[in-house]
């Protein structure tokens, strides 16, 4: 599985014509190997915004790269909504499940999305598992994860919660091949929401 991590920088005037252009994502829907899409904004900056959305594989993202991406963006006119906009992708990507086992029930039910970036000297699929399981926060309904290595050296974990906003769990996180770690929560939009048909 590819992962695509799009962070966004947006005025605050423009925040709903970026709302409104991002929902032409849609379109994403009938794009082979798409699985799914959803964002929202930053619950402490509401000038961030970030998106996350799963393929099945490096392979139909280039293809929609190619033949797709350019001709809903530039329709949509969204480059003249944000300031600035960072791009990353994982290949491959890790779907581990909490409450839920598959990814298209988590995003239905999911109302916050927990971005925790890591840098770390090393680890193995073990040492994933082990991060995941301290991030979560009991208190509160995690759906499942997705886990996104961007380099040797760093990881985006992301957690899907239901409906109550978790509080962050970054001060309790502890691994010992851990050097750094940061912790962000956005509230889902609805509208941007996308799951492949």
């Amino acid at each position: 599985m590819l992962t695509k991590i799009v962070k966004c920088s947006i005025p605050t005037d423009k925040k709903a014509s970026f709302s409104y252009t991002q929902q032409h994502w849609a379109a994403l829907a009938h794009v082979n190997g798409f699985i799914g899409q959803l964002g929202g904004w930053n619950v402490e900056d509401e000038t961030d915004a970030c998106i996350l959305a799963l393929w099945e594989d490096g392979t139909t993202y280039q293809e929609f790269m190619k033949h797709t991406h350019d001709s809903i963006f530039y329709k949509s006119k969204q480059d003249q909504t944000y300031t600035n906009l960072d791009v990353s992708t994982s290949d491959p990507s890790y779907f581990i499940g909490a409450r839920y086992n598959y990814y298209r029930s988590s995003a239905i039910e999911s109302r916050y999305l927990v971005k925790t970036e890591i840098e770390v000297d090393f680890y193995d699929k073990e040492d994933i598992h082990e991060m995941v399981k301290s991030l979560i926060n009991p208190s509160y309904r995690c759906l499942s994860h997705v886990v996104s290595p961007i380099e040797h050296s760093k990881l985006v974990i992301f957690s899907l919660y239901g409906s109550a906003c978790p509080q962050k769990t970054i001060d309790t996180f502890v691994h010992p091949n851990v050097l750094n770690a940061s912790q962000y929560i956005y509230q889902l939009e609805k509208n941007w929401n996308v799951l492949s048909n």
